[in-house]
């Protein structure tokens, strides 16, 4: 059987054991593993956010536009969507009446929510909204009035419950991607801190008993 060496002494009494932390495993690569994630979750995030929210309050593009005490006709491909009458700078839905395909005139009603959007010095106001349910030519008549400049229509799919979906959708972003970040990176972080302050302790201990050079007992 093989004698372990006595530990090191110095002057003031054992030596100190010094541990390489490139010696420590799991290695530190995994600090930037977790460090990465976090940061990327929150990058993703606001990034998601940011554009979901823009999806979300954008504008949307203009079926057709017509001035105060004008006409325009447009045509409708599809079908099941309700059509939105938007107002610049002001007006309400009372101002505008659609021709159908049929030649029947129909009234906008309330949309439902509320939208307005600042766009190249314009104010655009969702003011009114109606189901279309045919495709063919619509005519868009618009009453005179003082004060109002344009009124435009366009495609608000099915109205309130999809931009609600959308202003949903933008704080999902906001909360779930940090949530998710912080779920897989921060247990990557304590695990690797943890197990190499387990490991330090182990190689301190067996180098205690047999320091560096000595042989280890049979």
């Amino acid at each position: 059987m093989s004698v372990p060496y006595p530990p090191a002494q110095g002057p003031y009494g054992p030596a100190p054991i010094h541990i390489d932390p490139k010696e420590l495993r799991p290695g530190r690569v995994w600090y930037v593993v977790g460090a990465l994630v976090l940061v990327c979750a929150f990058v993703t995030a606001v990034v998601g956010f940011v554009f979901s929210m823009f999806s979300t309050v954008a504008l949307p593009d203009f079926e057709a536009r017509a001035n105060a005490g004008e006409e325009v006709v447009f045509t409708v491909d599809e079908t099941d969507f309700q059509l939105g009458l938007y107002a610049s700078p002001t007006g309400d839905q009372g101002m505008c009446s659609l021709v159908l395909p049929d030649g029947t005139e129909e009234r906008f009603g309330w949309p439902g929510y509320s939208h307005y959007v600042e766009v190249g010095g314009e104010r655009w106001e969702l003011v009114g909204s109606r189901g279309i349910g045919e495709a063919g030519e619509y005519t868009l008549a618009c009453e005179a009035d003082i004060g109002v400049d344009t009124f435009a229509v366009a495609d608000i799919g099915d109205g309130g419950a999809g931009f609600a979906r959308g202003l949903l959708s933008s704080f999902m972003w906001a909360l779930g991607a940090p949530l998710l970040g912080m779920a897989i990176g921060l247990p990557i972080l304590i695990v690797t801190g943890t197990r190499r302050s387990r490991h330090k302790r182990r190689l301190m201990t067996e180098r205690r008993q047999w320091p560096q050079g000595g042989p280890h007992p049979a």
